[in-house]
């Protein structure tokens, strides 16, 4: 018998990561490990666990497990800070849409034939949407950054509270945590509109909680960097560069505010564009997938 904590012993000698097979873990994963729902995304993951400093990230034939330096249940600030910062974020996010997207124009069409036929419309409609969001914040972070702050945000926001609301409602019948969502909805719509009228002071608070993030991320790498040179599990010169990516953030957010915001907006927008790229180079895949299996029907 064996559970997947048997084979976590290499993450307390220094390894950054263990991958196990779970044709190896025997045993279910006990109730101490608790699905997590908000994670740096990782490529392939299906699902996430928590289970004090371990993290488990789930594929399809394996767990991924390394050891955060903080229980973000116990000490969120600090996961924030040292397991989590802003740049070490958008790096493995970009990373993971790059890898995703690799494999989309790569996979072999034969091996999608499983998809149906309305699996690559709807793929190639939200890469499409995705692509014209990211074609808006670019236009937005060259040109009009604060109407991202003045109607877009506000609106995405209250937008959600709304769809919120309406989802439960329409599952009242159905659903125990209905009235959940209505209430979630309300003060999430009612963020919103809060969003409209105030929207200089919560810039003001983003930029104030960034310069916070940036520079505590920074002091916190660098000096692991100065303690601990030879013995980074993450490589000397990528621990320095978060260090120093940080700092850099950090000092843009006191010194040229401005020019902080419209960077963070145009960084977003290349996200969303290679989202929206990728999936429409997966749609593709998936429409060449359901034309051959088309064809395999007529030929019988």
């Amino acid at each position: 018998m064996s559970t997947l904590e048997s084979f976590l012993d290499a993450l307390h000698q220094g390894v950054f990561q263990v991958v196990v097979p779970k044709a190896v873990v025997t045993e279910p994963l006990e109730p101490d490990w608790k699905r997590s729902a908000i994670n740096v995304p990782s490529p392939d993951t299906i699902a996430s666990y928590r289970k004090g400093q371990y993290h488990a990230h789930e594929t399809v034939s394996e767990y991924r497990v390394h050891m955060d330096r903080y229980d973000p249940e116990k000490n969120p600030l600090m996961h924030l800070i040292d397991d989590a910062p802003l740049v070490l974020m958008l790096h493995e996010t970009m990373e993971t849409i790059f890898v995703t997207g690799k494999d989309a124009t790569r996979s072999d069409p034969l091996q999608r034939l499983e998809d149906q036929r309305v699996s690559w419309k709807l793929r190639m409609g939200l890469g499409v949407v995705l692509l014209a969001i990211g074609a808006v914040l670019l236009l937005l972070a060259f040109y009009e950054t604060v109407i991202f702050f003045t109607i877009i945000l506000p609106s995405l926001v209250l937008l959600i509270g709304l769809l919120a609301i309406i989802k439960g409602i329409q599952q009242s019948d159905r659903r125990e945590d209905a009235a959940k969502n209505v209430i979630q909805g309300s003060m999430m719509a009612g963020a919103g509109v809060v969003l409209f009228i105030l929207w200089e002071l919560y810039l003001l608070l983003i930029l104030l909680v960034l310069a916070i993030w940036f520079f505590s991320s920074a002091v916190v790498t660098l000096l692991r960097v100065v303690r601990e040179r030879r013995n980074l599990t993450k490589g000397f010169w990528y621990t320095l560069g978060l260090g120093v990516s940080s700092l850099v953030l950090g000092i843009l957010a006191i010194t040229l505010p401005e020019e902080l915001v419209e960077l963070l907006i145009f960084l977003l927008a290349g996200i969303v564009l290679m989202a929206g790229v990728f999936t429409v180079l997966d749609a593709y895949g998936l429409r060449n997938a359901a034309r051959l299996m088309e064809a395999g029907c007529i030929s019988r």
